[in-house]
């Protein structure tokens, strides 16, 4: 069975630490610009219409 060539292998290894580099800097972006910047904008839950209780 052959080796696997080297390039490969770092190849793979620059793929991983490529995506580990950019989930680490998808956090703070997300935190900063993901979220609603005006705080008088309802949360999403509030606008959900509540089911009315069962008649018994």
């Amino acid at each position: 069975m052959d080796e696997t060539p080297k390039t490969a292998i770092r190849g793979m290894m620059f793929y991983v630490l490529a995506l580990l580099v950019l989930g680490v800097l998808a956090g703070p972006l997300y935190t900063i610009y993901g979220h609603p910047a005006d705080p008088s904008e309802r949360p999403a839950a509030e606008t959900i219409p509540q089911k009315a209780p069962a008649p018994q």
